[in-house]
């Protein structure tokens, strides 16, 4: 039989931060910080020498229901029936399983976690790498054009010297 705890919507929010701080540690992580403003909740952690930075819509948050340039962004529809407690648990848990599905795949060897966290790494400057790539990928499809994502030396990253 399936109960709430094990769908996550009894454990509070607050054991979903904890959660997450400890996977971090456990990996490795040697800072942790949590911070929330207008609807959303930051959680950000050292690792080596990079910081990283994840970013939650809280429940009644204009963030929460995606965005129109997100295609593949499901819409929230029906929560009208839980509570702004009951999302927010939903959320928190809903983080820290994408947290640890990534820190195993980076313990199996799967990825590196540069590769499995690069979207969220922090770069000079405070934005993250999505930030920073988004907007040259949206222009890259939009014109079949992608300046700004090759390297320096022109090659695309990924491709090794037999790929110029």
């Amino acid at each position: 039989m399936t109960t709430n705890y094990v769908r996550g919507a009894s454990i509070t929010s607050a054991a979903s931060r904890v959660e997450i701080q400890d996977m971090l540690t456990d990996y490795g992580a040697t800072g942790f910080r949590c911070g929330w403003e207008e609807g959303r909740v930051a959680i950000a952690f050292t690792a080596g020498e990079r910081r990283f930075r994840f970013v939650l819509a809280l429940p009644g948050s204009a963030d929460l229901a995606g965005s129109v340039g997100d295609r593949l962004q499901p819409r929230r529809q029906g929560t009208g029936t839980k509570s702004v407690e009951e999302q927010a648990r939903w959320c928190w848990h809903r983080l820290s399983l994408l947290i640890r599905a990534k820190l195993e795949a980076v313990a199996s060897g799967i990825v590196s976690f540069d590769q499995e966290f690069l979207a969220y790494m922090v770069l000079p400057g405070g934005g993250t790498v999505f930030q920073d790539a988004a907007p040259a990928i949206g222009t890259a499809y939009a014109t079949g054009v992608h300046t700004g994502l090759l390297r320096q030396d022109g090659r695309q990253p990924g491709l090794g010297p037999e790929n110029p």
